[in-house]
């Protein structure tokens, strides 16, 4: 018999009880299966922070940039974003206002051109892309990871 079986098995078992005249009495027990309940974790969302943002805040910061430079940048309160190529400071101040109720205090735009690759003959060009750094006042920190 498998120990599966054992455990959700109803087992009985038979107690011996004597008594003053020494007759012998059976007695039948049921031994029930523990009963679990199962408790749901509350998960606490920041108050400030709104599950929906506008289409222009999508559309305007599309995803922050995660690299060891980005990193660093992180823990002196400056947040890189990728953005589109037509995107401006004010677009992207007010994006970061609305989606993380956090005023910057300086945004800077950096342009990257794209990479040119060879191979063999045949040669290709990525495309062009803005990157944001957002500066946000001292001693205020923004988890960028769980928004976007």
């Amino acid at each position: 018999m498998s120990i599966l079986k054992r455990i959700t098995k109803k087992k009985t078992e038979a107690q011996v009880v004597d008594t003053a005249d020494s007759t012998v009495k059976a007695v039948e027990t049921k031994v029930k299966k523990p009963v679990t309940k199962k408790v749901a974790k509350a998960v606490a969302e920041p108050k400030a922070v709104s599950k929906f943002v506008s289409a222009t805040t999508a559309r305007t910061l599309l995803a922050p940039l995660v690299t060891e430079k980005t990193a660093h940048l992180a823990d002196a309160g400056v947040y890189a974003f990728l953005v589109p190529v037509n995107a401006n400071r004010v677009a992207v101040g007010q994006a970061f206002r609305e989606l993380y109720k956090v005023t910057p205090v300086k945004v800077n735009i950096i342009r990257v051109h794209g990479k040119e690759h060879r191979f063999a003959q045949i040669t290709s060009r990525q495309s062009d892309w803005k990157k944001a750094l957002v500066s946000v006042p001292k001693g205020t920190r923004v988890d960028i990871f769980e928004k976007i």
